[in-house]
């Protein structure tokens, strides 16, 4: 069994203990990402992808709760290059799929907007980067580190008792690639997962 199928069963044995239970509360999550990768060369959030899964919470006071999600989330960066009079001429693409597993904490303050922070573990599943020229070289490809670590933070908007309406931002801890030869500079050490993300939840 290679890592990775060792990695997603222990993830889903996880979720699926929490879920079976006493006192957990779980469901299900889809939605979108908008990402890219500070340190590629290419600025915005425009590389859309998916965000969906599972999720397993459980209150352990009236003000603060714990939760924890299994989900595919798509990250990446994507630049167009244009000539003088906006025709495009070229462009870059970077497609990172990942399985994450965030490890968050809820504050209860209000009855509908509940904030969370905490630490997201992520297994590269697949990686693909290309350009107008073709796909990059494979030893580029393998310089992507296969686990990230990213801090989280975000807010959640409680629609009714089955839906609630997520957004959330999360920055790698650690370089997800290095630069070229392993050069940096003072704080610059590398490539940097910058991702939002956009999702309803559903509540069984």
């Amino acid at each position: 069994m290679n890592s990775r199928r060792i990695i997603l069963a222990f993830a889903l044995f996880t979720v699926t203990s929490a879920a079976l239970s006493q006192n957990f509360n779980g469901g299900l999550l889809a939605g979108i990402s908008a990402t890219q990768v500070d340190g590629d060369g290419h600025g915005g959030y425009k590389r859309a992808g998916l965000a969906a899964g599972v999720w397993v919470g459980r209150t352990i006071s009236t003000e603060w709760a714990i939760r924890t999600e299994l989900k595919f989330l798509q990250k990446g960066s994507y630049q167009q290059f244009k000539d003088d009079i906006g025709g495009v001429i070229g462009f870059y693409s970077m497609r990172l799929n990942y399985i994450h597993m965030p490890y968050l904490i809820e504050y209860h303050f209000r009855e509908n907007i509940v904030p969370f922070a905490g630490i997201s573990v992520g297994y590269l599943w697949k990686a693909t980067e290309s350009n107008m020229d073709g796909t990059y070289p494979e030893e580029d490809i393998a310089q992507f580190r296969k686990v990230e670590v990213a801090a989280s933070a975000g807010v959640v908007y409680i629609i009714n008792k089955n839906f609630s309406f997520c957004t959330s931002y999360s920055y790698s801890t650690f370089p997800v690639r290095p630069h070229k030869g392993n050069i940096s500079y003072r704080l610059n050490r590398g490539q940097f997962n910058n991702a939002l993300q956009f999702y309803l939840k559903y509540n069984f």
